[in-house]
Formats: C-alpha cells, structure tokens, sequence
C-alpha cells in the first residue's frame, strides 16, 4: 500500500461517511490494516465496512492487476462505551505506529487522525467530542491532548483492547451487562460463526475442550458437548456433513449426537451457546 493507495482509501471512507451519515473518531492506516473508530447512528456497521471494502478492493485490484479479494477474512469490531473508553481507544490507535516502530511519536506519522486532534481537523475526523473532555478551550484542549496520548507513548501495548477483541465489548460492567441484554433478544447470528468460534462458545458454556470434543472418548459431558457443538453448527447455518472430515464419523451418528437439542438440558445448553455467539457477531 503506497500514498495513492492511503489516500483513495480515505477517500472513500469520506465518502461513505457522509452518505451514510456515520462519525468518524479516530483512524490510522498501517502496512497491512487499518484502524476506524466510528459511530454509527443510522446505517449498521456492516453495511458500511462492506461498502468501503468493496469499492476499495475494486480500485486496488485494477491498479495492480489483481483478482479475488484484498481483506482476508471479516473485519474485527468492538462495541465501546463512550468518554472514559473512547479516549482511551483514540490514544491507542494514535500510538500503532510508534508500538511497531514505524514513528518515533504519533505525529510524525502521516497517515493517522492524530493531526486532526493537535493541530486542525481536515474536516474527515469529527475531534470536537474528544477534544471537549478535555478544555472548552480548544487551544487548550489539543495540548493536553497531545500530553495524554504522549503519557502512554514506551509502555507497550494495552492488553486490555487485545481481550476486547474477543469479547468485542469495551466497557464497564454495567455497560457491558446492558449490550449483552439487548443482545439475548436476538435469536440467531447475524452471520455464519467460524468452527473456532463454536468451539470456544461450546467451551464456555460445557466446560469441555475442543481436543476433549473431537477425541473418541465416551465420557458423559464429552459426548453431551459434542451434541451441543454439533447441534450449534447446525442451528448457525453450516452443513452437517462438513463435520464428517473432523470428528471421521458418518451423518447418521452426527445427527444422533445433535438431537442432544431436543432434552431440556441439551435444548438449554445450544442456546446459551448462540446467545454467546450473538454477543461475538453483534459488533
């Protein structure tokens, strides 16, 4: 990804925003990935990213003469709380370039919003909430601004957003209790969740591992989480036969392990899973 590439692709991430009416907090492009913070008061997040992908990997691949697509695999989202949270977010992807050693300190990388905020928005990124936490005054708000993202400039990464991405909610416990309320309404993923996914989902809900599922053992809850795993997959929209090549069973003992569903408990179990798996898919 060269300069021409940075700056088409946050020509369209302009361009979406103002047709899908989103807000932009934060950005920064790297090598291989990009950063947005935004909100997204009226069209849902994956409409946007689908539209801002697409677009840029037609441009991407005509340029260069590729074919199929640029981003692997679904972008990663977390729900965040806002104020304490949202700073605390913007610093981090502020800091990306100097945690990999691209920059020496945020502002002598190009192309991040970190300009916006110490210096004067281009108009892309909207700074006036962040900037407002700390001064009325926005000369004054942009130096203690650039003092807070610099406080944390040399003390590594924060694991504390690494964990996020697996649980993809960024809050306190009231916040995070709220979200997973709403979310337990939904009945179904809002997209096809992977094997890895299953499996963690099945763990937390069973206890019982992913070697512990595949095994040819005939424990009592192995066989119980092997049910749940299967019948999860199913009820997620995946074909009963793809399991065949991992557990190396035929579809007549699959589908006897997943009418696990149809006693209380089984029943119980594959729906704490989807809910659990609601909670990963929602952001």
């Amino acid at each position: 990804m060269d300069d021409q590439d940075r700056t088409e692709y946050l020509a369209r991430v302009k361009r979406y925003r103002e047709k899908n009416g989103f807000v932009l907090y934060a950005y920064v492009l790297m090598s291989n990935h990009v950063h947005l913070l935004i909100e997204t008061p009226k069209e849902p997040l994956s409409k946007i990213m689908q539209l801002i992908n697409f677009t840029y990997t037609q441009y991407f691949n005509k340029k260069y003469g590729k074919v199929g697509h640029l981003f692997q695999g679904r972008y990663k989202a977390l729900l965040c709380d806002r104020d304490e949270y949202l700073l605390a977010l913007v610093r981090y992807i502020h800091l990306n370039p100097v945690r990999v050693k691209m920059a020496n300190r945020p502002e002598e990388y190009k192309w991040s919003s970190h300009h916006d905020y110490v210096k004067e928005s281009n108009g892309l990124v909207s700074t006036e909430r962040v900037l407002r936490l700390f001064s009325e005054r926005i000369s004054q708000a942009r130096r203690l601004f650039a003092v807070f993202v610099d406080e944390e400039i040399g003390t590594g990464r924060n694991e504390e957003f690494y964990k996020a991405y697996e649980q993809q909610i960024v809050g306190d416990d009231k916040f995070v209790e709220k979200v997973e309320k709403k979310i337990e309404r939904l009945e179904e993923p809002l997209r096809k969740p992977s094997l890895k996914e299953i499996y963690k989902a099945v763990k937390e809900v069973t206890g019982v591992s992913e070697e512990e599922i595949t095994s040819r053992s005939r424990q009592k809850e192995v066989v119980f989480a092997r049910g749940a795993m299967i019948a999860a997959w199913r009820a997620s929209g995946h074909q009963l036969g793809d399991w065949q090549s991992v557990l190396k069973r035929d579809l007549s003992v699959l589908s006897k392990y997943s009418k696990v569903k149809e006693e209380d408990r089984g029943k119980r179990a594959v729906d704490r899973v989807i809910k659990l798996l609601n909670a990963r898919l929602q952001a």
